[in-house]
C-alpha cells in the first residue's frame, strides 16, 4: 500500500472516531486532492466551517472531476449561507455523476430554502423515480408541491408517509399546512397540535396560534401562548403573536413578567418597539430601538420600527439615513420604498411626486369578460360561488392587513377551478396594458423593473363584513399589486363616508404633520385597480350587514 493511501486510510479512520487531531496529523503529511478533501471534512466535523470551506475549495480546484468533493463543498457552502456557490457545486456533482442522490437532495433542499419551488419539484420528482420509498425525498417533494400550490398532491404524499408510520413532527406540520390550504381546518389543527406538542418551535407556534385566532378560540389562543412566553426559544414569536392580536399593553406586561423568569433574547426589543408604536408612543419606540440596535444591528423589524418612530415624530432626515441604507441593500423590497416615500413627503421634496405619481401609477380597468361567460355579471356570480368554498375562517389572519373579514388560505393561482383559472387568464390584457402605459424609465423603482413580462406571485380573496376594512399597508415582495372587485355593497356608491373605498398614500401610523390619503377610488363590481406594491393602501370600513368581496394578486417581473 502506498504512503498516500495509508495516510488517507488512517486519516479517515481517525475522522470516523472523532479523533480530529490524529486525522490532521495523518492527512497533513501528504499532498493530494483526496487528503485536502478529507482535511476539509475534518474541519467541518470539528465545527470550523470557514476553514473547511477553504480546504474544500482547494480540493475542488485540484480535482474538478470528483463528485464527492463537489457535493461536500456544496454542503459546507450552504451551511455558511453561500447559496450561489452551493448550487453551483451541487449541480457540478450531478453533472459528473448523474443520479448522485446526496447532491440532488442537497440541491432540492437549497431550492426549497430559496422558495424556488418549481425547480425543487423537478429535482425531487426525478429523485422519487430512483428512490420511491425514501422518506426524505417524499417529504421534499411534498414540501415543493405545496410551495407551487399543489396542496392536493402534497397532502397525498404526507398522508402516505404518516400512514406508513412516519409520524415525525415535521411531517405532521407539513401535512397540517396542506390540509389548512385545502380548507380542512379541524384536521389541520389536529396535526399542528401533535407537531407542536412533540417539538414546539416558532413555526408550529405561529401556525397553531393563527388557527385558534381565526376560529375565534381566545382561551385556546391564550393557553398556547402562556408557556411560550416563558420559553427563550419561543418568547419573541409569542410576544409578536400577542401584539398582532391587538394587545400592545399585554405585550409590554408579558415582557416584564418573562424578564423575571428567563434570559430574554435581544430581539424582544423589536417587539417592544412595535408595541410602543401601536400605543402611539414614538419616543419610547425610538429609545427602545436605539438601545437595542447596537446588539442586533441587522434586525429588520428593529430597523423598521426605528424608521417609523422617526417618521411619527417628523424626523424625516434621521429616518432617511436608515432608509437609504436599506434601499441600497434590498432595492426591490417594497416596504423600504414606502418609507422613503413617507420621508420625502414630510420633507416636501420634489422627488416625492415623481416617486408616487398617483395619477400615473394608480389605474383602473374593467376586467375583460373571461372565456366561457356572456357578461361580466355572469362571471362575477360564478366567481363568488367558486370563492365561497375557500372563505371558511371566522375572522382575519393575525399577520395580515385585513380586519373583520376572511381571507382564503391558499394561493388561488394554483387552484384547479375553471372559473378561477378563467379569472387569471382574463387579467393578462389589463396587466400588459398597465406595463405598457407606465413605461420602463430606469430611474424609478416600479418602471425600472418593467421587462414587459410578468408572473403571478400570489392570488387570494378577501371577504369583508360587519365593519371590515384593510389597515394601510404595502406588499413587500410584490411589484404590481391589485384589487379586483367581485361584489361591492350599495353603500360604496355614495361619497358620504366612502365606505369600502380604497385609499392611497396614507401610512399606517400617525405622523407629526398629517399625512392623509391623497387618492381615493370608488370600487364597482368588475373593476380592477392596479398600482405599485410600494404604495400605502387601505380601505374605509364598510357597515354592519354589508359584504365586499375582492380577489387581489401580486405580479412580479420575469
Amino acid at each position: 500500500m502506498s504512503k498516500i493511501n495509508k495516510a488517507l486510510q488512517a486519516g479517515h479512520a481517525a475522522l470516523q472516531r472523532g479523533a480530529f487531531a490524529d486525522a490532521r496529523r495523518h492527512l497533513q503529511r501528504v499532498k493530494s486532492p483526496q487528503a485536502t478533501h478529507l482535511l476539509g471534512l475534518v474541519e467541518k466535523a470539528d465545527g470550523n466551517l470557514q476553514k473547511a470551506l477553504q480546504l474544500l475549495k482547494r480540493a475542488a480546484a485540484t480535482d474538478a472531476r470528483d463528485p464527492e468533493i463537489a457535493n461536500n463543498l456544496g454542503v459546507t457552502a450552504n451551511a455558511l449561507g453561500e447559496q450561489e456557490l452551493a448550487e453551483t457545486q451541487f449541480r457540478r456533482a450531478l453533472r459528473i455523476r448523474p443520479g448522485f442522490q446526496q447532491a440532488a437532495m442537497g440541491l432540492g433542499q437549497l431550492l426549497i430554502d430559496q422558495e424556488r419551488y418549481a425547480d425543487a419539484v423537478k429535482i425531487y420528482s426525478k429523485l422519487s423515480k430512483s428512490a420511491p420509498t425514501n422518506i426524505y425525498v417524499r417529504h421534499g417533494l411534498g414540501t415543493a408541491q405545496l410551495g407551487v400550490g399543489h396542496a392536493e398532491a402534497a397532502e397525498a404524499l404526507f398522508n402516505g408517509l404518516v400512514e406508513e408510520g412516519n409520524d415525525q413532527p415535521q411531517i405532521r406540520f407539513m401535512r397540517a399546512r396542506a390540509r389548512l390550504e385545502l380548507g380542512q381546518t379541524e384536521a389541520g389543527m389536529e396535526d399542528l397540535k401533535i407537531a407542536h406538542a412533540r417539538s414546539p418551535d416558532t413555526l408550529t407556534l405561529r401556525a397553531l396560534a393563527n388557527c385558534h385566532w381565526m376560529a375565534r378560540q381566545p382561551q385556546a389562543f391564550d393557553n398556547l401562548l402562556q408557556p411560550a412566553l416563558k420559553n427563550p426559544e419561543l418568547v419573541v414569536t409569542a410576544l409578536e403573536l400577542l401584539r398582532q392580536s391587538g394587545e400592545p399593553r399585554k405585550v409590554l406586561a408579558a415582557l416584564e413578567d418573562a424578564r423575571t423568569e428567563i434570559t430574554l433574547p435581544p430581539e424582544v426589543a423589536s417587539i417592544a418597539a412595535s408595541a410602543y408604536i401601536d400605543l402611539n408612543d414614538p419616543e419610547k419606540a425610538q429609545d427602545t430601538a436605539l438601545d437595542a440596535i447596537v446588539s442586533i444591528p441587522h434586525d429588520a423589524l428593529l430597523r423598521r420600527n426605528l424608521i417609523v418612530s422617526f417618521l411619527m415624530q417628523g424626523k424625516a432626515l434621521e429616518a432617511m439615513t436608515f432608509i437609504q441604507e436599506l434601499r441600497k441593500a434590498e432595492p426591490n423590497d417594497q416596504q423600504w420604498i414606502a418609507y422613503e416615500a413617507s420621508a420625502l413627503r414630510q420633507l416636501d421634496s420634489a422627488h416625492y411626486d415623481k416617486l408616487v405619481n398617483l395619477e400615473r401609477f394608480v389605474r383602473s380597468f374593467v376586467l375583460p369578460v373571461p372565456d366561457g361567460f356572456a357578461t361580466l355579471e355572469e362571471f362575477n356570480d360564478a366567481f363568488l360561488h367558486s370563492l365561497a368554498r375557500w372563505h371558511k375562517a371566522d375572522t382575519h389572519p393575525l399577520n395580515q392587513s385585513l380586519r373583520d373579514g376572511s381571507q382564503t388560505p391558499r394561493d388561488l393561482t394554483a387552484v384547479d377551478d375553471p372559473v378561477i383559472k378563467a379569472f387569471y387568464r382574463a387579467l393578462d390584457q389589463p396587466i400588459r396594458q398597465y406595463m405598457a402605459e407606465v413605461g420602463n424609465d430606469k430611474n424609478h423603482p416600479l418602471t425600472a423593473r418593467n421587462t414587459g413580462d410578468y408572473r403571478f406571485a400570489g392570488g387570494w380573496s378577501v371577504k369583508l363584513h360587519g365593519g371590515g376594512r384593510h389597515v394601510n399597508h404595502v406588499h413587500p415582495e410584490g411589484w404590481i399589486s391589485s384589487s379586483y372587485y367581485v361584489a361591492v355593497p350599495d353603500e360604496t356608491k355614495t361619497d358620504e363616508d366612502r365606505a369600502g373605498w380604497i385609499k392611497f398614500s396614507e401610512p399606517p401610523f400617525e405622523t407629526a404633520s398629517p399625512s392623509p390619503p391623497e387618492k381615493w377610488v370608488r370600487p364597482e363590481a368588475g373593476m380592477l385597480v392596479l398600482f405599485p406594491s410600494f404604495l400605502w393602501h387601505g380601505t374605509q370600513p364598510i357597515h354592519d350587514g354589508s359584504v365586499r368581496v375582492t380577489a387581489p394578486f401580486d405580479a412580479v417581473p420575469v
